[in-house]
């Protein structure tokens, strides 16, 4: 069997950030997260991708292995892919690198499904997510700032009790997103998103 390393960026560097117990516990979900959903696309039989957060994308940047991969957030438009490239001196691995447009969020964003299924005990108002005006856009990559949009959404659909009050759900990048990640489901996220095809196009390859 063939691994595949793949460092991305979020979560913390779980070797040198000095972060507390519960923002290492909730990288290492993270980590579980993506495994999970990138390993649901690729011959389990045959290749494993070992998927490790690098923390921001200082730490990303610095990252060279050989075979390795590497996913980073694009923070805008597939238009910025070689600036993105250019400004952070990433030529020499370019063709082992792919990118989530625009961040991470906008992968949890194209299947809404996924978030009414992973906070259905906390609905508060019975509106369908998919209706949101957040989500009317041509495509889920053109979502301005999805994680500020993910926010919006659970604050609007959904309440927690917090202290002994009812409040709005306030989105937690690592508190939250790996549950969300690790129920998204790969086929329509590979049709949906170019580079996660082109990433999972890449391991297969790798065999």
């Amino acid at each position: 069997m063939v691994t595949v390393r793949l460092f991305f960026e979020g979560g913390a560097n779980m070797v040198t950030d000095n972060t507390n117990a519960i923002t290492m516990d909730n990288t290492a979900r993270l980590r579980e997260s993506f495994n999970t959903l990138l390993n649901s696309g690729v011959e389990r039989e045959r290749v494993r991708i070992e998927a490790t957060p690098a923390g921001s994308i200082t730490t990303l940047v610095k990252k060279r292995e050989d075979g390795a991969l590497y996913l980073m957030d694009l923070d805008g438009p597939k238009t910025l892919k070689t600036t993105r490239i250019a400004d952070n001196k990433l030529e020499d691995i370019q063709d082992d690198l792919f990118f989530m447009v625009q961040r991470m969020e906008a992968w949890i964003l194209s299947q809404p499904d996924k978030i009414e299924k992973c906070f259905a005990d906390k609905k508060s108002k019975p509106d369908a997510i998919a209706d949101d005006n957040k989500l009317q856009v041509k495509h889920p990559e053109d979502i301005d700032k999805p994680d500020e949009a993910l926010k919006v959404i659970l604050k609007r659909y959904f309440t927690q009790i917090k202290n002994g009050k009812e409040k709005k759900l306030d989105y937690g990048k690592l508190k939250h997103a790996p549950d969300l990640i690790e129920l998204l489901e790969i086929t329509p996220l590979r049709t949906t998103f170019e580079d996660v095809d082109k990433l999972l196009t890449k391991v297969g390859k790798m065999i």
